[in-house]
């Protein structure tokens, strides 16, 4: 068990943030090529059934449980990100509604059904096909799937996906707003989202009250996803760079870096890249509390990390 627990230390006097670090649960992989993104696909009936969306730079898609096991793959172009909501209800169907964007801005919709784990690409009408450059799920927890998209120009939108009965599914935007950068990144952090851009930068954006931007702060470039530690919203950036994870406060004030170094036969993230987390149970008492999913960029492999284990500053740690 003290494999699980994160461990901190102070930073050097002069040092703009402390460290911490967390060790993995499990280790995915290794996969073919660089891991692009990563999403979630869990299952409510049967949690230990959970899986994970993999796009990796050799094209295509697989689908893996969290034990690494194969469930399907979808041989096609390269996706580079990688959105996902649970419980879309495909007439009948359980399922996951998952949407991917490829390498020329167009994205792609595919449903990842609970009962099989098939990967299986969508009939949806109305989605932009060229242009995109960022998308994130807003809320992973209903059965009419909410995104935002982000476009080249800048302009952002929210978008619902709706099965009307009709011989395709239907897409449609619901706001629509314009900020001075593109976005390349972005996830859902409670009622706003949070984003990075192409050159660099996080910033916070409001999807409630008009889609516009909050506050931004400096930040390197790297993959964003955010989450919640003993009632504290934590955001996350990956900087393979450096080799840790930058975590900052709601506010997007920085908090300390976090590092997932190897745990006895367990690989870590030497070089965090792509992220996905879900707060779903992914079965059993290890995994019941939800995921942190990192890709390392060193080894083309997934660190798991259990949610609870992540701490929400690094003077206290989670138990």
């Amino acid at each position: 068990m003290a494999a699980c627990e994160p461990q901190t230390d102070t930073a050097p006097a002069g040092d703009a943030v402390a460290s911490a670090h967390v060790f993995a649960s499990a280790s995915l992989g290794p996969f073919d090529g660089h891991i692009n993104a990563l999403a979630f696909a869990p299952v409510a009936t049967v949690p230990w059934e959970g899986r994970l969306v993999v796009a990796a730079s050799a094209g295509g898609l697989i689908v893996v449980d969290v034990e690494g096991q194969e469930d399907s793959t979808w041989q096609g172009e390269t996706i580079t990100a990688l959105a996902a909501s649970p419980d879309f209800n495909l007439r009948g169907l359980a399922a996951n509604m998952v949407l991917a964007l490829n390498a020329d801005g167009a994205v792609r919709p595919f449903i990842v059904d609970d009962a099989r784990g098939q990967l299986i690409a969508a009939p949806v009408s109305g989605l932009p096909d060229s242009g995109v450059s960022a998308l994130c799920t807003l809320d992973g927890n209903t059965a009419t799937p909410a995104f935002l998209i982000g476009m080249a120009d800048k302009s952002l939108g929210v978008w619902t996906i709706n099965d009307t009965g009709e011989a395709t599914l239907s897409a449609q935007k619901a706001q629509v707003g314009k900020l001075a950068v593109s976005i390349s990144n972005c996830a859902a952090s409670g009622d706003n989202v949070v984003a990075t851009g192409e050159k660099g930068g996080l910033f916070s954006l409001s999807v409630t009250d008009g889609v516009r931007m909050i506050t931004g702060v400096e930040s390197p470039p790297g993959q964003v996803t955010a989450l919640s530690s003993k009632g504290t919203k934590l955001v996350l950036v990956s900087d393979p760079a450096q080799g840790n994870l930058h975590v900052y406060e709601e506010a997007l004030q920085p908090l300390y870096d976090l590092k997932t170094p190897k745990a006895l036969s367990t690989p870590g993230a030497a070089e965090p890249g792509a992220l996905a987390v879900s707060t779903r149970s992914f079965g059993g008492a290890g995994f019941s509390a939800g995921l942190l999913a990192v890709a390392d960029d060193s080894t083309n492999r997934i660190a798991l990390v259990v949610l609870d284990t992540i701490p929400a500053n690094a003077d206290t740690p989670a138990p």
